[in-house]
């Protein structure tokens, strides 16, 4: 049985952050971040282990969604929790 995909306030904040920026800065880019994301977040029910464990923060892990972007989330019994959608020159 795949995991239940929960998406926390910050991390639905931090999607509709980059929806808009992209949007304005490089709208050609909302539709490939959009589906690019939606892959990563199957792929990731399917295979939640495929992210680094982040160093900092054992329970965390986090996967490229872009180049430009990075998901990080846990994972639980029945649920992958995502945590954060993060710009990779942010720490």
């Amino acid at each position: 049985m795949e995991r239940q995909v929960v998406w926390t306030a910050v991390s639905r904040r931090d999607f509709w952050e980059i929806v808009t920026y992209l949007t304005e800065s490089w709208p050609e880019h909302v539709l490939q971040f959009s589906s690019s994301l939606n892959v990563k977040v199957q792929l990731i029910q399917k295979q939640p282990g495929i992210g680094i464990r982040s160093s900092q923060h054992s329970r965390f892990r986090k996967t490229l969604v872009t180049k430009h972007y990075m998901l990080v989330y846990s994972v639980t019994k029945d649920h992958i929790v995502i945590h954060r959608l993060k710009h990779t020159a942010m720490k």
